[in-house]
């Protein structure tokens, strides 16, 4: 058999046991799909799981550039990536916050479950894209798995990204499936206390962020 196809079969069935790997342990874009699961519906906690997909793959192919090292290397530029990371989420994390603690009509609520894909892809999109733990993660997956597989060729690491990106979506994609499976069989107020504690969930992640951008601000500026 062919060493290349045998490369690229290989490729195939890592990428995607790598991908449902790493995207089990969820980040804030993995609680806001749920979130937005448990609220709006599965269309809708899948649109902002792809949208944070999208954020991976433009890493993915960032990384091949060398352009995210820029990061690593300049102090100030990782302080301004932790603030804003933080100041975005925590403001997306009140924002739902705020909205679960309005009482709207049904109207209202028939309005949002009927928006249209772009907020919940753009939401997904930004809280990832915008997370610096994404950037790091990347290149420090990079510097040790992917880089193995960049070594046998750009066809073969290319099969091996688009399969573990494939790999990933359907970890997310099955995390919010037993979200609204779970939601069909619980009464409507435990519901809404899930869909609390995820708005608390993604305020702790930003004001994480921004203490820990703060943090290393201060350790820029006293060395």
């Amino acid at each position: 058999m062919n060493l290349n196809f045998v490369l690229l079969i290989r490729a195939i069935y890592t990428g995607l046991f790598t991908g449902i790997a790493i995207a089990i342990p969820m980040g804030p874009a993995g609680f806001e799909s749920v979130r937005w699961t448990i609220s709006k519906g599965f269309k809708q906690g899948v649109k902002v799981a792809a949208g944070s997909l999208i954020a991976d793959a433009i890493d993915v192919m960032l990384i091949n550039f060398g352009l995210l090292e820029l990061i690593q290397v300049n102090k100030l530029l990782e302080v301004f990536f932790w603030l804003i990371s933080g100041i975005v989420i925590f403001y997306i994390g009140y924002k739902s916050l705020k909205k679960f603690k309005e009482n709207s009509d049904k109207e209202e609520q028939l309005q949002e479950v009927k928006e249209t894909n772009s907020p919940a892809v753009f939401t997904g999109f930004i809280v990832n894209f915008s997370n610096p733990m994404t950037h790091f993660f990347w290149l420090t997956l990079s510097s040790t798995v992917i880089r193995i597989w960049r070594s046998y060729g750009k066809l073969v690491y290319f099969i091996f990204a688009v399969f573990m990106l494939c790999g990933m979506f359907i970890s997310l994609f099955f995390i919010n499936y037993l979200a609204s499976r779970g939601k069909k069989f619980t009464a409507p107020k435990v519901s809404g206390k899930v869909e609390k504690l995820l708005s608390f969930v993604i305020l702790a992640f930003g004001t994480g962020f921004i203490a820990n951008g703060l943090y290393k601000f201060y350790i820029y500026i006293i060395r």
